[in-house]
């Protein structure tokens, strides 16, 4: 496989959900089918009977991952293992009137499972996380050199100043401290015609990094 690979790569049906209203784990968000935005939940698939291979299934529902005290909007779940414990991380909006999405982290029993609260370790503040309505959203845990980091995108996706930025991860016996970064690592490139560029990940291919995000070759 290349980077180029998925471009062509066959394409494979994981789950298709038949129940109305709602090994290896799949995180995903859902609506419903009123296409009411404010119902926006989180879900937990179950499946993949081979360990090295996420593609073969079959997948079946396994739970909502939805926080005791935050049955509200969230979207964009990723897990993280940290020191012998899982933890969800989401993408919340405690109100939608007015708009803001902060970004929360709640403990985990199992990959399926929540045990723990939701709280909220980081929301928007800066200037270039409040183009548009506040938002902090696509979270992802990095892991390098024994420092976890989360990467995150600020400010409303349909700006073109939807911007990439990550608060710094501190583990200490004790405690866990969240450091955030006062600038955006990437932002919008004029020059070159790329606009609204977010929702980033990176990812290690061979002794190389990679970084991919999605944008537009216009302005908003």
């Amino acid at each position: 496989m290349t980077i180029a690979g998925p471009k062509t790569a066959t394409k494979k049906t994981l789950f298709t959900d038949a129940t109305a209203g709602r090994d290896w784990n799949l995180c995903y968000y859902a609506v419903a089918s009123n296409r009411n935005d404010n119902l926006h939940r989180l879900h937990a698939l179950r499946g993949g009977t081979n360990a090295n291979d996420p593609s073969t299934g079959p997948y079946t529902y396994a739970s909502r991952l939805v926080p005791p005290n935050f049955d509200q909007w969230a979207v964009d779940g990723s897990i993280l293992q940290l020191n012998g414990r899982l933890y969800l991380l989401f993408s919340g909006a405690p109100t939608t009137n007015p708009w803001r999405q902060n970004t929360y982290t709640s403990l985990m029993s199992s990959p399926t499972q929540l045990s723990g609260n939701a709280v909220m370790i980081s929301g928007p503040t800066f200037n270039w996380e409040m183009v548009g309505p506040p938002v902090h959203e696509g979270q992802e845990f990095i892991q390098v050199g024994g420092v976890t980091r989360i990467v995150y995108s600020a400010s409303h996706c349909s700006s073109e100043d939807y911007i990439g930025s990550q608060p710094l991860h501190r583990d200490h016996p004790s405690k866990i401290v969240w450091v955030k970064s006062p600038n955006p690592i990437f932002g919008k490139n004029v020059a070159a015609g790329v606009y609204g560029s977010g929702h980033h990940f990176m990812f290690q291919f061979g002794t190389q990094w990679f970084f991919a995000y999605h944008g537009r070759a216009a302005q908003a």
